[in-house]
């Protein structure tokens, strides 16, 4: 049963967001419901709004539901860090998170989520069949590549396999990597093990 859920309070009448997330839905809901009425434990940004508009304004929806709180704190960060560049929004949030590693290493494992599934979807694929399938269809031929090596597999069987990623995202862990002094290798290979943990392809 999936026990985490992001979610988020919308005023649509200023396009105002907030995002949260938490281990229980409804009795968050309830929190923010009743803080929202009371105008207590809010910050600024979102006060403001509260004492502008009338407590019903304000709608509370639950996003996604998650088995890890770790995927749900991230995608928190994501949806927050998405909304903060995005000039039609009002966010209430006012502590904005910077990409770090565990937000580009989510951001890998749904790049390469996207790609693998359709790889699952057309073949009856396990995870070293898999592998060296990306390896035909990706290793020639492309400019960007990301690379790095499965720990797992018999000694026989290793292999390097690729994928391709977005340009914009490999600029960012590249800029990322570059500034943290972090290996960009580290950040691909904690991607594919998370895909694979969760997937069990």
């Amino acid at each position: 049963m999936q026990k985490y859920s992001v979610y988020k309070i919308v005023n649509y009448k200023d396009m105002g967001v907030y995002y949260g997330q938490t281990n229980n839905f409804e009795v968050r809901k309830d929190q923010h419901q009743r803080n929202i009425r009371k105008k207590e434990h809010l910050n600024e940004t979102f006060l403001a709004a509260v004492e502008k508009y009338h407590w019903t304004d304000f709608i509370i929806e639950e996003i996604e539901k998650f088995n890890f709180q770790i995927d749900a704190k991230l995608k928190e960060k994501e949806l927050i860090i998405m909304s903060a560049k995005n000039p039609n929004h009002n966010l209430y949030n006012e502590v904005i998170p910077t990409p770090d590693a565990d937000y580009l290493t989510m951001r890998v494992v749904d790049e390469l989520a996207d790609k693998f599934f359709d790889y699952a979807d057309k073949h009856d694929l396990n995870r070293s069949k898999l592998s060296r399938m990306i390896i035909r269809d990706y290793l020639d031929g492309e400019d960007k590549k990301i690379t790095w090596t499965f720990q797992d597999i018999k000694p026989e069987d290793k292999t390097q396999i690729s994928a391709n990623i977005t340009n914009e995202l490999l600029k960012e862990l590249e800029y990322y990597s570059e500034i943290n002094k972090i290996d960009k290798k580290r950040i691909y290979h904690t991607a594919m093990e998370q895909f694979f943990d969760k997937n069990k392809t």
